[in-house]
């Protein structure tokens, strides 16, 4: 009768373990693959939430707020052209440089982009910099950090 007993309480163990485990991959699979986005105000759960419910058709969307700096999404790279970098053209500012940032293992991390307006023979004028991060080890969904006084 012992041997039943613990045969029955082995089984219960086992399907418990497995129903936990079950539990658990299904409850961390989908937010557990994605990084914290670079800034602390939003979750990378709310940055999904707001990617699926908010999309534009653009995909160029406002999503944060941090120390003087607007943080936006684009989930191509013609977005960051399209409604970025163009306009700031066309608005006087010129592109002096490009300075991509790698991890040690060859992984993209941001891109800087660095503008200048007003610039005449001795005074350097306005400085822009504009740091775009790569998430998700994608090209798809970009994170940019523009200072919140510039238009484009």
């Amino acid at each position: 009768m012992q041997k039943k007993i613990k045969i029955i309480e082995d089984s219960k163990s086992f399907i418990l373990a497995i129903a936990l485990s079950i539990f658990i991959w299904i409850f961390f699979s989908n937010y557990w693959h994605y990084p914290s986005p670079p800034f602390e105000s939003l979750t990378s759960k709310e940055v999904i939430r707001i990617l699926e419910e908010e999309s534009s058709e653009s995909g160029f969307l406002k999503i944060a707020t941090e120390n003087n700096f607007d943080w936006y999404t684009c989930k191509h790279n013609n977005c960051l052209e399209e409604n970025v970098l163009f306009p700031l053209s066309d608005r006087g500012w010129h592109k002096q440089d490009i300075t991509p940032y790698y991890k040690p293992n060859g992984k993209l991390i941001r891109i800087e982009y660095i503008y200048t307006k007003n610039q005449v023979d001795g005074n350097l004028g306005t400085t822009l910099k504009i740091e775009v991060y790569h998430w998700v080890d994608s090209e798809d969904i970009n994170f940019l950090k523009i200072p919140q006084d510039i238009d484009f």
